[in-house]
């Protein structure tokens, strides 16, 4: 009752707000009818609002009552209520003993202080019923077991004890999803009514439709409650029965994920990841096997070369409701080019076959024909003319089975490319040793032109699994041919006549030089498109370009004997030429012819005066170039011999002043003085030395003689004495005990001390004798000698 009069205000608010304060201060709310029977006080609810903008004060009075029916408790002060606040009270209802059965109406007024002409008048249907007296047959907290998925049919009979005929009203209540329903519930409110006669009982009939176990729920032993409520018709009493259904064990189990098949490579193994999990509502252990026609089921079987087994079951390990667990089924494949195994996971509960689920599992064998070409790119870059150049190469199986390959060239162009063609066989991942790749010029290939072939790697099927470009060019050929050469004296001079031949393969010019055993002019006519230098008459060299292949050209050059050697000799002149395209390799002709001596009448015009001179000259200069360097020479040993000299004058005086430190007192050795003797030592008197045999002797002449030991007290004896000291000991503490209790009844308490107060909690506690302080190195001095320059 008391939580629908606050449902009733918590709805009635939002348009409570909406009331003026000066046409209704407050709004109450209070149940229209109360059920009680004769003899018997009941309490009765009523609540309130405050809807005014300020405080109000209310005043419940009785306005009408009936014979028989007492209201009391209720307030006679006013009741302060603030703005928009919320409260309720009680009140008792009391019925006579001799009332009359039936309804009654009462009311009640309730005044405003605040407001005098505001009046509320409510009232109230008291309903005088007989008792009743409803009794299910059974006892609360019954349980039944359940399967799952089912319609559970029950039933409990209902006895009225009441003396009086009875309508009772049946109904169920439950805070779980589960269907239920009434047997001879024609409307479908889910309520019965029976009209039960007194001492007589009637049966009600019930379902309750089970769910199914989804995800391990519900779980065994678990289930909602149920409550069957009887209320009776007379007073309105509710008899109720509550019980509770629990589902049974449910042990299932389903494969929830499967893996593709699984693709191998020849002699390779793999795994297959089966999830499964338990769709009951119990611990389970899983029991997997394999099945293959033919073959009894097992964790691991083999079949024509292959190889499979469960790993990771955990078989041992229980399995909780709705738990997943992934196991991994293993095929080991043979090493053949084809093969494919199909096989079925078969996996249940343990000891509960009929509750197995099944899968197909499949792997298969994959042949995967790939090759490498591997090359060192580093070689015959270029080929020279009339020379084979090898570029090694190796191939690699990259595949999964064994292959046979080999290589072709295709696509050439620009020079000869040639390699061996036969199959080399390789295993998986093997790489064959080098196979050389021959690379040739062309006859009359001109320098520099490119050349180009494609290698394919093919396998015994024909199929091409790798291809590289590889790329060259012809080197240039430098080669000059002196196809004509004459030389002749004429008038004092050799002259010479010379013809070149570009016989390379490529356009190519010349740098021409000329040379002799001696100094003499000389010089060269060099043809028509030479280039040399201008504005010279003696043409010592010259450069001539763009000769073609096959080409050739003729240029003349001469030079002049000497005619001023004091000897006969052989004049020697040497013509060079070094190609542009290679200067390292030059084309060199030479030409010779004796002379005679020349007459000894011309003599030296130097003179040992001019030799001074020249001298003299060239050391001033040497030293006008040095003048700076000198100066800096200078200037650093004038600084030098400063600071020599002031680091010589401060080490006199320091040691000066260490003569006079060791000269006067020194406190620094005050230890030593406690080594200086002070008085003679005296010498250590030697005593006299008594034999052991007469010390002995004398001992035992001035000792008392031996007593013998005394004989040991008699145990009872010792006992007796001990249970007499424990008896004034335990009387003594009691009288201690007795007068400490005396004093204390009479308030002879111990006080603490005055001076006993409470030490501080920030106290820090100094447990070293010293405190230490921390030592500070003095700075370091500086070095003295470093300030001399």
């Amino acid at each position: 009752m008391r939580r629908g009069v606050w449902l009733m205000l918590f709805i009635l608010l939002p348009t409570a707000n909406l009331v003026h304060a000066d046409s209704h201060p407050f709004n109450f709310y209070a149940d229209e009818e109360i059920v009680i029977h004769p003899e018997e006080t009941v309490s009765f609810r009523i609540a309130w609002q405050n809807i005014a903008d300020d405080e109000r004060h209310f005043l419940i009075e009785t306005n009408e009552t009936k014979s028989g029916i007492t209201i009391t408790d209720l307030p006679t002060n006013w009741t302060r209520v603030a703005s928009g606040r919320l409260g309720e009270m009680e009140f008792n209802i009391t019925a006579d003993e001799n009332i009359s059965y039936g309804v009654h109406t009462i009311s009640i007024d309730i005044k405003c202080q605040e407001d005098s002409d505001w009046l509320a008048t409510k009232e109230i249907d008291v309903v005088v019923s007989r008792w009743s007296n409803l009794l299910f047959g059974a006892n609360d907290g019954s349980s039944f077991y359940v399967q799952q998925n089912v319609n559970t049919s029950l039933a409990v009979n209902l006895t009225n004890y009441a003396n009086y005929t009875d309508n009772v009203t049946i109904t169920m209540d439950t805070d779980s999803a589960w269907e239920y329903g009434f047997i001879g519930d024609n409307n479908g409110d889910k309520a019965l009514d029976f009209e039960i006669q007194n001492d007589s009982e009637i049966y009600v009939y019930f379902y309750i439709q089970t769910p199914p176990i989804v995800d391990g729920a519900p779980l065994a032993g678990t289930g909602p409650t149920f409550t069957l409520r009887a209320e009776s018709g007379l007073d309105k009493r509710v008899e109720s029965w509550t019980f509770s259904l629990e589902m049974q064990t449910f042990r299932n189990i389903t494969i929830d994920f499967a893996e593709d098949d699984l693709i191998l490579d020849p002699g390779d193994d793999g795994r297959i990841q089966v999830t499964l999990r338990n769709n009951g509502n119990v611990d389970i252990y899983l029991d997997t096997t394999l099945s293959f026609p033919g073959i009894e089921n097992a964790d691991r079987i083999e079949v024509d070369g292959w190889t499979a087994a469960i790993f990771n079951a955990f078989d041992l390990i229980s399995l909780a409701p709705n738990e997943s667990r992934t196991i991994e089924i293993g095929f080991d494949s043979p090493n053949v080019k084809s093969s494919e195994l199909n096989l079925t996971l078969i996996a249940n509960p343990l000891n509960f076959p009929q509750r197995s689920e099944t899968v197909n599992l499949a792997s298969r064998i994959q042949v995967n024909q790939m090759g490498e070409i591997e090359l060192n790119t580093e070689s015959c870059t270029s080929v020279n003319v009339g020379e084979v150049c090898q570029q090694m190469i190796k191939i690699q199986n990259n595949g999964n089975f064994y292959d046979e390959l080999r290589l072709e060239v295709i696509d050439e162009y620009g020079m000869n490319f040639e390699i061996q063609s036969e199959y080399v066989g390789l295993s998986r991942n093997q790489q064959s040793s080098e196979i050389p790749l021959n690379l040739s010029t062309i006859d009359g290939a001109d320098g520099y032109s490119n050349a180009e072939a494609t290698i394919q790697l093919v396998n015994v099927d024909g199929l091409i699994l790798d291809s590289i470009s590889i790329s060259s060019y012809t080197a240039p050929y430098v080669n000059w041919v002196w196809e004509n050469s004459q030389s002749a004296v004429n008038n004092g001079r050799i002259e010479v006549l010379m013809t070149l031949r570009n016989e390379g393969n490529i356009v190519d010019g010349l740098i021409v030089k000329m040379s002799s055993s001696y100094y003499t002019e000389m010089s060269f006519i060099p043809p028509n498109n030479a280039i040399f230098e201008e504005n010279n008459d003696k043409i010592r060299s010259f450069e001539i370009i763009d000769i073609d292949k096959g080409s050739n050209f003729t240029f003349r050059g001469w030079a002049e004997l000497p005619d001023d050697q004091i000897s006969s000799d052989n004049f020697f002149l040497n013509i060079t030429a070094n190609s542009r395209l290679a200067d390292d390799k030059p084309f060199i002709y030479t030409s010779n012819s004796s002379f005679d001596a020349a007459d000894k009448s011309v003599k030296s015009s130097d003179s040992i005066v001019s030799s001074v001179t020249e001298l003299l000259s060239n050391i001033l200069s040497i030293i006008w170039a040095w003048k700076f360097i000198i100066f800096a020479i200078i200037l650093s040993g004038l600084i030098f011999n400063k600071a020599i000299n002031d680091r010589n004058a401060r080490k006199e005086k320091m040691a000066i002043q260490n003569i006079t430190t060791q000269n006067g007192n020194n406190n620094d050795n005050w230890m030593e003085d406690f080594n200086k003797k002070k008085q003679p030592v005296p010498e250590i008197v030697q005593s006299p030395q008594i034999p052991s045999e007469a010390f002995a002797g004398m001992f035992r002449a001035s000792s008392k003689p031996t007593e013998l030991p005394a004989q040991p007290v008699d145990a009872r004896l010792v006992s007796a004495a001990s249970t007499v000291l424990d008896h004034h000991d335990i009387k003594s503490v009691k009288s201690q005990i007795d007068d400490l209790t005396n004093q204390i009844s009479q308030g002879e308490v111990s006080q603490p001390h005055s001076a006993n107060v409470k030490l501080p909690n920030d106290v820090v506690q100094v447990t070293d004798r010293t405190v230490p302080k921390q030592k500070s190195d003095p700075p370091p001095m500086f070095n003295l000698d470093d300030l001399d320059l």
